[in-house]
């Protein structure tokens, strides 16, 4: 990141300090105080804000999924999604801008290669598959993995990199 970039956050929550005992009640409350659609439309809306690289996390990969889509992804260039479990939900959805999406090695709800592959027939879209769990990235799941981490860490800055270049040359 370099000085001066603005970094918004879109809190499912819109800001309400949340304490969970562990995943499943997160995703429950989640669930219960925003669920996927009001978070995709509330995601949408942030997009209108000046940033040229959105970043998603899990519920928040699959909402930013949705919203890229929408025609309202604004000045974003790229984005990059971590393990977004609903995805395979929203496989007629293809957004207009490059798109890296990071998957571990395993989701509940669909084979992660399969959609690997279909997701990758899209352009500008590349997903790829990990040897890590579902969270590897979130220092306060039970799946968080430092090497994980690392990679897909550097491997975030490389897009931010991309995207801020390519901003420049606009």
């Amino acid at each position: 990141m370099a000085a001066g970039d603005v970094v918004t956050i879109v809190d499912p929550y819109r800001g309400k300090l949340q304490c969970f005992a562990d995943e499943a009640e997160a995703y429950q409350v989640y669930s219960s105080q925003c669920g996927h659609d009001a978070y995709a439309a509330f995601v949408e809306q942030a997009l209108a804000q000046p940033c040229t690289l959105a970043l998603g996390f899990s519920a928040g990969a699959t909402a930013l999924w949705r919203a890229l889509s929408a025609g309202r992804a604004g000045q974003i260039t790229r984005a990059v999604l971590f393990y977004p479990g609903q995805i395979h939900q929203y496989l007629a959805v293809t957004p207009k801008l490059p798109v890296q999406i990071i998957f571990g090695h395993s989701e509940p709800h669909f084979a992660v290669a399969a959609i690997c592959t279909e997701l990758s027939k899209k352009p500008g879209v590349t997903a790829v598959q990990t040897a890590y769990e579902h969270g590897f990235m979130n220092p306060a799941s039970k799946a968080f993995d430092s090497e994980g981490y690392q990679q897909c860490f550097t491997r975030f800055i490389q897009c931010y990199t991309a995207a801020a270049k390519s901003n420049s040359l606009a």
